[in-house]
């Protein structure tokens, strides 16, 4: 703690930049931001979740995903299978947006 002392008075002597400086133009003639009061914002959090009922079907989901098996490729040609996503990059760049 009194190792840190010496740091904290040089930290205090320091000369920062004028903070004019540090805002600019644009930011200047922008209008200030309002401002909510905290009460309604508070009150709403106390209230229960809308998700809440929603918590056991997500829950059986996320269960029945988590046992789902992803299956092995249909071939073992694995030169064929890059070929045909090769293909379908090919098609996905040559598509417009």
């Amino acid at each position: 703690m009194w190792r840190l002392i010496p740091f904290a008075l040089l930290a205090a002597c320091a000369e920062l930049p004028p903070v004019e400086d540090t805002i600019s133009a644009e930011a200047r003639l922008r209008a200030n931001p309002v401002l909510m009061p905290l009460d309604p914002l508070l009150a709403e959090s106390r209230n229960p979740s809308r998700a809440g009922s929603e918590q056991g079907i997500l829950l059986a989901r996320g269960a029945a995903l988590g046992r789902a098996t992803i299956a092995e490729p249909r071939t073992d040609d694995l030169d064929a299978r890059a070929r045909r996503l090769r293909d379908r990059a090919e098609a996905l760049r040559a598509a417009e947006i």
